[in-house]
């Protein structure tokens, strides 16, 4: 409401809808009876998220698509903004009445007790995206003040901070300097500052680890907050560039969307209890409609596909050639082929990462073919093309820096089962946990790169 205070009446709409339809099936003993009050809840709940976020994505693209064949189109653009988080409280508010359709969970008759869970304040805005089973029971608890859930839920915010403004808004600098001299069709703004080769693929690398920091981070704020007050969120992350198989990834990375997306979309659809063909095609077009929830983009589009690539030719590989895997083709050097899996797997999924920060299709297309050419610039070069600070070397080194402190610490979380890194800390020794609490205080309060970037999926 502080940026645009009639957009709160959507998610007041939203939470109206459900609430009522939600208490009417409720009522109501089969499915069928109940089906018109879902569908009521549905339509209004992506009619909103269509009409604010993806109307004028399809409308653009007709017209293209009817300007190609000299085809009269004249419907014109709604001139609206992005409501913030409209994205997360949409598919909340879904698998509330999803589930409550489907008799898995009870209608809740408290109106005030279910606004706060659609409008839940630490993850409103990026997730994680609650279920009602997991969340809505906790806040209607009450929650006397507990000492080690406080620390735990401090150390959880302090590792997000350092995630967020140590690494992810620093590393964003780099990022910058490449992907912000593109023009949008395949070709650098500024020509004196042509990136390639090398500089391209270090920039790429960079932008994954400032996403998985920069979203990570934001989650673990969240999950640190809602601890202190009593409340356990969903893990978002769990390590994910330690991942062995891109399908590994998925379970690891956006957890609540990839489980959300699964439960009500990929299962539905028949999952694996279909013919071999089919479940390609439901891996696929599900990974594709998940990168088209990120954004009403081409590019997200594109990012959805290619995962969804990546996905089909594993289940593929898996299928018809399951002995022809790195660790049973050289089972004596475990150590090896796990380093070797976890790079392999980390730079499949940079490459749609590179449509993911592009701003068209053309300007990744544009990125992938200059990563062939020859650098011819220093990376640290100013760019004039590009918004924002000048990176310089030291702001380089204390980025790789704390980028090794990062997957230090990741690696000793992956190794005990991906445990969160505040039930982590606090299994350790007295002079364990304060060396962590010193140590990262004093990163965070020496190297924070204070900026007015915002978390990058407010956007979505």
């Amino acid at each position: 409401m502080c940026w645009k205070a009639e957009y709160a009446f959507l998610i007041v709409f939203s939470t109206t809808v459900d609430y009522y339809t939600a208490n009417k099936m409720s009522r109501l003993s089969d499915r069928k009876s109940r089906l018109p009050y879902l569908m009521i809840s549905l339509i209004s709940n992506l009619g909103l998220l269509f009409s604010f976020k993806y109307f004028n994505f399809f409308n653009d693209s007709a017209r293209a698509v009817f300007e190609q064949f000299d085809i009269f189109y004249n419907v014109p653009e709604f001139n609206l903004f992005l409501p913030v988080g409209i994205s997360f409280y949409t598919f909340q508010a879904l698998s509330y009445s999803i589930d409550v359709y489907r008799g898995d969970f009870k209608a809740e008759k408290n109106f005030g007790y279910f606004a706060l869970f659609i409008s839940y304040w630490p993850q409103l805005v990026a997730g994680p995206i609650e279920r009602p089973g997991d969340l809505q029971p906790q806040l209607k608890q009450n929650f006397d003040f507990d000492y080690d859930r406080v620390k735990q839920g401090l150390i959880r915010i302090l590792y997000g901070f350092f995630k967020k403004v140590v690494i992810a808004d620093r590393l964003g600098l780099f990022v910058q300097q490449v992907y912000g001299n593109t023009d949008g069709h395949g070709g650098w703004v500024d020509p004196s500052y042509e990136h390639g080769g090398f500089a391209i693929i270090l920039a790429t690398w960079m932008f994954a680890i400032q996403v998985y920091c920069d979203f990570g981070g934001y989650c673990d704020i969240a999950i640190g907050s809602a601890k202190i007050m009593g409340h356990n969120l969903t893990d978002n992350f769990k390590t994910p560039y330690f991942s062995k198989t891109i399908r590994e990834f998925w379970e690891r990375w956006h957890i609540t969307l990839t489980v959300w997306v699964r439960d009500y979309l990929y299962i539905p659809l028949g999952g694996s209890r279909v013919s071999f063909g089919r479940m390609l095609f439901n891996n696929w077009f599900t990974l594709t409609i998940m990168g088209l929830w990120h954004g009403a983009n081409w590019t997200y589009v594109m990012f959805g596909f290619i995962h969804g690539f990546f996905i089909v030719m594993s289940r593929i590989w898996d299928r018809y050639f399951p002995k022809l895997t790195l660790p049973q083709l050289l089972p004596g050097m475990k150590a090896f082929t796990g380093v070797f899996l976890a790079f392999w797997i980390f730079n499949l999924t940079c490459i749609p990462d590179i449509f993911f920060r592009s701003n068209t299709v053309g300007d990744a297309w544009g990125i992938i073919q200059n990563i062939f050419s020859p650098d011819t610039t220093s990376y640290l070069i100013h760019n004039s093309a590009a918004k924002g600070a000048v990176p310089s070397v030291i702001e380089f080194w204390v980025s790789i820096a704390c980028v090794a402190l990062l997957l230090f610490t990741d690696y000793k979380l992956y190794t005990n089962k991906s445990v969160g890194i505040d039930k982590f800390v606090v299994a350790k020794p007295f002079y364990a946990r304060w060396s962590f609490y010193v140590v990262f205080l004093v990163i965070v309060t020496l190297f924070a790169y204070t900026s007015k970037s915002v978390f990058i999926y407010f956007a979505f």
